[in-house]
């Protein structure tokens, strides 16, 4: 399923569940499975989650795929980010703690691999009334190089059975602290898209891991990946962080984000076309901020007056597309997957020009769930005035750093990641990055 940069998994699916959508407090199917492993070769490879109950395989260089089950502990599929057929690479997991893992690609020899055993500190914390949970996991041996506490992206899955990095940066010596967010997991409370509320359940979580012992000394920051983005930078507001992160974020509103996927879906056809969606980009607008209270009525009178266009089943957007797409007699459904607190109309830039804290700022050349060219020129004009801010920009790269025709994330960005945490500089060059150096 594809999940978008802001709020939502997508409307639509939202909307087809409306009023039953719950947390994932039960381990995904495989999840014992979930974790580092050593090929007999000394490479490495994550397991993850992927949609139940299939997974997912990375490697270090990048290279995944994704594993769809066959059979108890079996799995296969193709060689692409997603595909199933032909048969490229099979799976073998033993038993649940067994820790052991065959992989075979190809007609090639069967490989055996084993779990790295990555120490990990399970801690609950509060946040205002709320419990939340998360754990920390540290590189397999000595003191971790620095420790960073991720928000994860928009999903209401959880973090801690869905987040790769957690398993991925400690191989290269940082400890990660990742956590439910509340009314996800096994986190207290309500679901909430409201940037500032989960602003301060992030500050919490630097103080929870703060106070552990096994990062006493070494640097901590925050990092936060796509709709986290938001979030992280505001969390640096409440508590002082050696540095931040944001990986596949925006420096523009959520409201702006809407209003440039739309242009990016009919710009093909034109001018004329681009106004009149923009048109409804604005009434879709005044909708989801009101809440559904204000603007149903233009919005349906622009459905139904560019009803013959052939743009209109092709325009986009994270609310604009899904309720264009939505029949008027449906909306309701669309109105109660609405039912938690979002920030619309949060406006980044001010926060920005504010932190004064060594940032960096991964983007994605071609992402189509958060189109960065607004974004990237914020950050240049914020970078021309003396804030400490370094960027890369992965050229190939679609939302999430995924080149899926070459079924990779791009080739050192996980590199940029370990390094950087651990030493807040570009020092070095990173696949086809395109680096932007703080002054």
């Amino acid at each position: 399923m594809r999940r978008f940069c802001f709020a939502l998994t997508t409307i639509a699916a939202l909307a087809a569940v409306a009023g039953s959508a719950r947390a994932q407090t039960a381990p995904p199917p495989g999840a014992c499975h979930f974790g580092a492993y050593r090929l007999a070769d000394g490479t490495a490879l994550i397991i993850d989650s992927s949609d139940e109950p299939n997974m997912r395989y990375r490697r270090l260089d990048g290279a995944s795929g994704k594993l769809f089950r066959v059979g108890e502990g079996q799995y296969e599929g193709g060689a692409g980010w997603s595909v199933r057929e032909p048969v490229a690479v099979r799976a073998r997991f033993g038993a649940c703690g067994e820790g052991r893992l065959t992989m075979q690609q190809g007609a090639g020899p069967a490989t055996d691999a084993y779990r790295i055993a990555l120490p990990t500190v399970p801690i609950t914390f509060a946040s205002g009334p709320e419990r939340l949970y998360g754990e920390l996991v540290l590189p397999a041996e000595g003191k971790p190089k620095a420790a960073v506490v991720l928000q994860y992206g928009s999903g209401r899955d959880s973090a801690v059975y869905n987040n790769y990095l957690q398993n991925l940066l400690p191989l290269k010596g940082v400890a990660v602290f990742v956590f439910d967010k509340r009314g996800t997991g096994r986190s207290t409370g309500g679901y909430s898209a409201d940037f500032t509320v989960l602003a301060d359940d992030m500050a919490a979580a630097v103080d929870a891991v703060r106070s552990r012992p096994e990062v006493a000394g070494v640097s901590l920051g925050v990092m936060g990946e796509s709709q986290g983005g938001w979030v992280a930078p505001l969390a640096a507001q409440r508590r002082r962080v050696d540095f931040v992160v944001v990986g596949y974020g925006l420096a523009v509103s959520p409201i702006e984000e809407d209003r440039s996927e739309v242009a990016e879906s009919v710009r093909p056809f034109g001018p004329a076309a681009l106004a009149k969606a923009q048109a409804l980009h604005d009434a879709a607008t005044r909708v989801v901020v009101s809440r559904f209270g204000e603007g149903l009525p233009e919005l349906e009178r622009l459905k139904a007056l560019n009803a013959g266009e052939p743009w209109i089943g092709k325009i986009g957007g994270d609310y604009t597309g899904p309720l264009v797409a939505t029949p008027a007699a449906h909306m309701d459904h669309v109105r109660a997957a609405f039912d938690f607190p979002i920030s619309f109309t949060y406006e980044p830039r001010a926060v920005l020009a504010q932190l004064q804290t060594p940032s960096l700022w991964v983007l994605a050349g071609r992402d189509t769930e958060a189109p960065h060219e607004d974004t990237l020129a914020i950050l240049r004009q914020l970078h021309a005035k003396g804030s400490p801010i370094d960027i890369a920009i992965f050229p190939q790269a679609d939302h999430g750093m995924i080149e899926r025709e070459k079924a990779r994330i791009s080739p050192g960005y996980y590199d940029l990641l370990a390094d950087w945490i651990a030493s807040p500089r570009l020092t070095r060059d990173y696949g086809d990055a395109e680096l932007i150096r703080r002054r």
